[in-house]
């Protein structure tokens, strides 16, 4: 046995050296696997994978001679230009920070009360979204999934309050002073109301209004599930990963939302029989302007 280790690790390296050196790689692994999770469904995971890009560009341009591309590559990957990502992802950085000190939202999410509440909440949620398209009153409601919409939500009005159907249906009333935004539920409370979101740049069919581009434009950058209630048609859709879910019932919205929310299905592919998208997955509006609907 000695001599395998002798083999592998050197004649200079103990038994202790070895076990401190696979506590240090578990250790950074374990912090590399929390901060992806915390980013996951963000624009950092963007920024991140072409700064990675940009690396391995470089690299390859020191090993190859190309003298010119590797000093621009390096100049475009200075101190500076990493400070400039640190500063204009801060709020990224500050909440991976602060979700690392935190206990895992799985734990959480696994137990029977946290269930019954979220399923509460979205039952909550498909009625008032079918009282609201009988009533032809338009509504924005945002679902947070796996990213946190805290940038979001610090543009509306908070509520922090329990979801319920009464409360939502009051939220868009047409006289109402913040029914033109969006309420945004987080876990299963109603975090704020009257929220500004981004409007979808990509291309979109004639008849969709304002309210379905920004459902878009939030659905493409982040992890969340968008319920639209257009006033113009009475109809109920969904916004998820960039696709727009047209024309569902209350049967076809609560079995979606279900598979998202309660039976936790992760997946873009939704239940059997669910409404073909409108449209095909639009690319990310970066820098999309944010206006309430």
């Amino acid at each position: 046995m000695q001599r395998i280790l002798v083999y592998l690790i050197g004649p200079d390296v103990t038994l202790g050296d070895l076990a401190l050196a696979l506590v240090d790689i578990g250790l950074v692994a374990y912090l590399v696997y929390r901060v992806l999770r915390v980013i996951r469904g963000t624009r950092a995971v963007a920024v991140l994978f072409g700064l990675f890009l940009l690396g391995v560009g470089y690299l390859g341009a020191q090993a190859a001679g190309l003298e010119t591309l590797s000093w621009v590559l390096g100049h475009f990957l200075s101190y500076s230009f990493i400070f400039g990502v640190i500063v204009l992802f801060q709020s990224d950085i500050r909440r991976a920070l602060a979700e690392l000190g935190r206990s895992s939202r799985l734990l959480a999410a696994l137990s029977r009360d946290d269930l019954a509440t979220q399923r509460g909440a979205v039952d909550a949620v498909v009625k008032a979204a079918g009282e609201l398209a009988r009533r032809r009153h338009g509504a924005l409601i945002v679902l947070e999934r796996s990213a946190d919409l805290s940038d979001v939500i610090d543009s509306g009005l908070r509520v922090d309050a329990a979801v319920t159907s009464e409360l939502l249906l009051s939220i868009f009333l047409p006289a109402g002073p913040i029914h033109d935004g969006a309420a945004v539920i987080q876990g299963a409370r109603l975090a704020a109301a009257g929220c500004l979101l981004p409007l979808s740049a990509a291309e979109a069919p004639q008849e969709l209004g304002t309210r379905h581009r920004a459902a878009l434009g939030l659905a493409e950058e982040v992890d969340a599930a968008v319920v639209v209630v257009s006033e113009e048609r009475g109809e109920v859709s969904v916004a998820l990963e960039g696709t727009l879910h047209r024309a569902l019932d209350e049967k076809a919205l609560r079995t979606l939302l279900y598979s998202l929310f309660v039976t936790k299905g992760r997946g873009t592919g939704g239940p059997a029989g669910r409404p073909a998208p409108a449209s095909g997955p639009h690319p990310a509006g970066q820098g999309a302007p944010r206006a309430a609907i």
